[in-house]
């Protein structure tokens, strides 16, 4: 009897010691392979998160040349108008009789110049208020119609608007408020 009990507890000891080795195995071999599937995934997220920021930076850096494209046509844009508006003014305050030939050239030029960079650009709003404009000027220099400056000065100030908004520079409306 003794003989039975001291093999069977020989057999339940060794059956013990090797189930607690092979369990330690086990336990240092999940966390072997938890850590490299860590390391793994790790990897492959640093790896898409440097993708995404390159991404980022491509889309900031378009924006903002985008914006600066942006930013100089409207400055083409409001110098070619400042030519014209200088002319009829002097036209609408009677200080000349008429346009000149080469000012009337110069406004049918440069008016589809400007047209087109708009188009390239702009927004809907920012082609509707310079056509306004346009259109305001249209009968005044080729067919003699009398204009008044100030609402000259008023649709320039609208295209000025839309275009600010369209930069997205302030949502405020500027205006005129001198008194000439």
């Amino acid at each position: 009897m003794n003989d039975i009990l001291s093999t069977a507890a020989a057999i339940i000891a060794s059956v013990g010691g090797s189930t607690l080795i092979v369990a330690a195995c086990s336990n240092w071999l999940a966390k072997l392979w938890a850590s490299r599937m860590l390391q793994n995934e790790r990897a492959l997220h640093a790896e898409k998160l440097e993708s995404i920021k390159n991404e980022l930076d491509l889309l900031k850096q378009k924006d903002v040349t985008r914006h600066y494209e942006k930013l100089v046509i409207y400055k083409d844009v409001i110098h070619l108008v400042c030519e014209i508006l200088r002319e009829l003014e002097a036209v609408t305050v009677g200080k000349q009789k008429a346009l000149s030939e080469e000012a009337e050239h110069s406004f049918s030029f440069n008016r589809t110049k400007a047209y087109g960079y708009i188009a390239l650009v702009s927004s809907q709003n920012v082609l509707d208020k310079y056509n306004d404009l346009i259109d305001y000027f249209i009968p005044i220099v080729y067919e003699g119609q009398s204009g008044s400056w100030v609402e000259m000065r008023g649709k320039a100030d609208e295209m000025l608007n839309a275009m600010r908004l369209d930069l997205g520079i302030n949502e405020e409306e500027v205006m005129y408020r001198g008194s000439r």
